[in-house]
């Protein structure tokens, strides 16, 4: 009979321990840029493991609560993995914009209309690859740009996809957005080029020709109309270039005249 308690009382301890490992899952608390590099801290760690992050060993987790923290490269994709000896976790790391992938990207044309060597049938070019952030901006992981999102309708604020400007007012929301503390936390918005406007369209679609990251309920809004690039045209000091996200197509405007929309951007070489 002792002998069938004690070998209960161990099983009885093992399947604690067993619980108690199971229930032991690494918790981010802080992942953000700090000084050019990322800072990570966080708990639930394997008690006294070695912790290592994107393959470097970076610290030792603490013995009493698997706590941890420390400062190390910050990935290209702005996403790491975090280990101890029992978990691999991946960590996306705040306020870091992607490292560009470089290359022209894809037009998103994917009809061919039977004619072969047409941009339908090739599609050359790099994949578009979007992230939608928390802070109220979309990374576009090929170009590195980041963007503002525009909100829903009459919610009143700087981002609502309706408000409308001349070429002027459009640099005074510039301005705004660069007021300290600064939209997401970055001083360095900018009016798009038309280069850069352009990579938003996407020649596959149609009102508006846009990847659907910038036009749905949940991320952001596009109108089908009009977007003030930072360009001038060359021909009249007194236009500035569009880019139409109804079908893609780019024109010149007149800057004192006509209000369209505007979409700022930082980021960029």
């Amino acid at each position: 009979m002792k002998k069938i308690l004690g070998t209960t009382v161990a099983l009885a301890v093992l399947a604690i321990l067993f619980i108690s490992s199971a229930q032991a899952v690494i918790k981010i608390e802080t992942a953000t840029v700090q000084g050019g590099v990322a800072f990570i801290k966080g708990n639930g760690a394997v008690k006294g493991a070695a912790i290592t992050w994107e393959g470097f060993s970076v610290t030792t987790a603490n013995k009493t609560n698997g706590g941890f923290s420390f400062f190390s490269i910050l990935p290209d994709d702005c996403t790491g993995e975090l280990k101890d000896t029992a978990e691999t976790k991946q960590v996306a790391v705040l306020l870091c914009t992607p490292a560009p992938t470089g290359g022209v990207l894809k037009t998103g044309q994917t009809n061919d209309f039977g004619v072969t060597g047409s941009d339908g049938d090739l599609e050359k070019g790099t994949a578009r690859s979007y992230a939608s952030n928390a802070d109220g901006t979309i990374t576009d992981n090929s170009t590195g740009l980041v963007w503002e999102k525009l909100t829903n309708p009459g919610d009143g604020s700087i981002h609502d996809f309706n408000n409308f400007y001349n070429w002027a007012d459009a640099f005074v929301k510039i301005v705004a957005l660069n007021t300290v503390p600064c939209f997401a936390g970055h001083c360095d918005w900018r009016l798009p080029n038309v280069n850069e406007l352009q990579t938003l369209t996407d020649w596959g679609r149609v009102n508006p020709a846009i990847d659907p990251v910038f036009n749905n309920s949940v991320d952001s809004f596009t109108q089908s109309s009009n977007y003030w690039s930072s360009t001038t045209y060359r021909n009249d000091s007194f236009s500035a270039w569009l880019v139409d996200f109804l079908d893609g197509q780019v024109f010149p405007g007149n800057p004192g005249i006509n209000g369209f929309y505007v979409r700022a951007v930082r980021g960029g070489s």
